[in-house]
């Protein structure tokens, strides 16, 4: 499941639910684009001189190798360029048993 969390400091001029399916496409879960989360979060002060800081969760399978998770970043990093923001990319990746989550209704 794809975290991914926008951090700006002026409104980005796209929003999360149109990035959304492009991400799906970066982080190869176009086929089951609801186990990806896209938010975007509106910060007052922050370090650095991107626009934005993408902060992504994304769950360890084989075929995310070291180099795939390379190219995804740099994609993703395109991607907001393509939308008109500067941005840094940083992604955290996990040990799928070591998750657990919940819902309600």
């Amino acid at each position: 499941m794809p975290l991914v969390k926008l951090f700006s400091r002026a409104p980005l001029k796209v929003s999360a639910s149109v990035l959304h399916k492009s991400l799906a496409e970066i982080w190869g879960v176009s086929a089951t684009p609801g186990v990806m989360k896209v938010i975007s979060l509106p910060v007052q002060d922050a370090s650095g001189a991107e626009e934005v800081y993408i902060d992504i969760r994304a769950k360890q399978k084989p075929e995310r190798t070291d180099e795939v998770l390379q190219t995804c970043c740099q994609r993703t990093a395109e991607l907001l360029s393509s939308h008109g923001h500067s941005s840094k990319v940083r992604l955290e990746t996990y040990e799928p048993s070591l998750q657990f989550t919940a819902e309600s209704e």
